[in-house]
């Protein structure tokens, strides 16, 4: 958007109503839910593989490119030649027509369906998902940590809306603002297109800040948004206010930075508790940019300690503080992505698996299977070009020996065929959405046991701050 060009607003545009699901699909992805079984260990809650279709429209950057550099280089966790062989054997449909040609040039408007094998990752076990508020237009949630708020990359099941489906019988919720996958904390659905108009107008009147009118407005006093944090260090007493622009390092994993050009940002801070190594700080922010609270509490010094993107050691030797990285932006990126693309999740793969990609890549004999969507129930629980199916050998392919994860061996066949537990820190980030004071009311989430220190007092001391 240029400098001078007035933002639109929802009550301008027009809200984007739901698309209606076509009903034998809605009944497929019912009982396909419903015959996926989990297994808990360890406080982790494991879902079993299973077929699924990927679905997505084309977006403006892939346009003029190959459908194989596309997907190679946006999906980054996925076998080199996974693109091309998935693309031959007919996995890949493009509005509706199945596409066996992985030099296809990505056109505007064309719905990309892949069909795949899902393994999706685990998350915490959780008793129950707390609601907040049930009213006739919203639904509110103390949104637990390490789940997604709808499906995305490696969840489908393993999402709120999912789960709130599953478990509570709720269908329909609109989602009108998000948390990310590890922040725990208040989250608000509205429940009919009218709330959703309503709730997303007064949203982005507040984190738009550049709209003069609408920041001098009343609606854009109605919402008030305040998140509790632990960081590193002993933070200052004093409120602290940070208006560092922020703007995207990696578009395709959503890392953003500290940027001159960035959009505006503004955040503040009040030191709860600290014992000297760390501190509790409430954070109230005025915008709503991705990241916010992360990057510019980096920026201040004090970064989140679990945070597994902002505080680590890619950033600099003061881990991105004043926005000193000690390299260029370009190299930058480069170490924060491959820091990133690690191998928290990913896992350790059989080599012959490797090798029979790259044959059936080479292989000009390769001829689409017979893939139909409407019977992914039918379809057989191993697929040889999954890289989840060569964790372990399909004839062992059991919960069991699923969840029962080694340690590395060099030297010992099975250890070539394993797949990591992510550490706490991946699932769980020391940020949690507290409160929501709004014009539909005041919703608050119980904080999480990481916060104890915070007694009540300390709460009225802030909450009208």
């Amino acid at each position: 958007m240029k400098n001078n060009e007035k933002r639109k607003f929802p009550d301008e545009l027009g809200p984007i109503k739901k698309k209606q699901k076509n009903s034998e699909v809605e009944e497929l992805e019912e009982v396909m839910w419903n015959n996926v079984p989990y297994i808990v260990k360890d406080g982790l809650r494991h879902l079993t593989p299973y077929w699924t279709s990927y679905k997505t429209w084309t977006k403006h950057r892939w346009l003029g490119r190959t459908f194989e550099e596309v997907f190679s280089k946006e999906f980054l966790s996925t076998n080199k030649n996974y693109a091309r062989v998935a693309c031959r054997l007919g996995r890949i449909y493009i509005n509706g027509t199945q596409m066996t040609n992985p030099n296809h040039i990505l056109n505007n408007n064309e719905r990309i369906v892949h069909i795949g094998h899902r393994h999706e990752h685990p998350i915490l076990d959780y008793s129950n998902i707390e609601v907040i508020a049930d009213t006739d237009d919203i639904f509110v949630i103390n949104k637990p940590a390490s789940i997604p708020v709808h499906a995305c990359g490696q969840y489908k099941f393993h999402t709120i809306l999912a789960l709130l489906e599953k478990e509570k019988g709720i269908k329909g919720l609109r989602v009108v603002h998000r948390l990310d996958r590890a922040t725990s904390g208040v989250l608000i659905f509205a429940k009919t297109y009218e709330a959703d108009v309503e709730v997303r107008v007064l949203i982005f009147a507040k984190t738009y800040e550049a709209d003069v009118e609408l920041k001098q407005s009343l609606i854009a006093n109605d919402w008030k948004k305040e998140y509790i944090c632990r960081v590193v260090g002993e933070f200052p007493n004093e409120e602290i206010e940070c208006n560092e622009p922020i703007g995207t390092l990696s578009l395709s994993m959503g890392i953003q930075c500290i940027k001159n050009d960035g959009k505006d940002a503004k955040s503040k801070f009040q030191r709860l508790w600290t014992n000297g190594q760390e501190s509790l700080v409430l954070c109230k922010i005025a915008t709503g940019r991705t990241h916010q609270i992360r990057v510019h509490l980096q920026w201040l010094g004090y970064p989140i300690i679990s945070d597994t993107i902002y505080n680590r050691d890619e950033w600099g030797p003061n881990r991105g503080k004043n926005a000193e990285y000690g390299k260029s932006f370009e190299q930058l990126q480069t170490d924060v992505q491959n820091a990133h693309r690690g191998s928290t999740w990913k896992e350790i793969t059989d080599p012959e698996y490797n090798e029979r990609m790259e044959k059936m890549a080479n292989d000009p004999e390769l001829k689409p299977d017979s893939m139909d969507m409407t019977k992914l129930l039918d379809l057989p629980e191993y697929d040889p070009i999954c890289l989840g199916c060569h964790v372990l050998k399909p004839d062992s392919m059991d919960m069991t020996k699923l969840l029962d994860l080694p340690e590395y061996d060099p030297i010992c066949l099975g250890c070539h065929v394993v797949s990591k537990i992510p550490p706490m820190d991946h699932l769980r980030l020391h940020l949690h959405c507290w409160r929501y004071e709004t014009s539909k009311g005041t919703f608050i989430a119980s904080l999480p046991e990481w916060a104890s220190e915070i007694h009540e007092s300390d709460k009225k001391r802030f909450i009208s701050c």
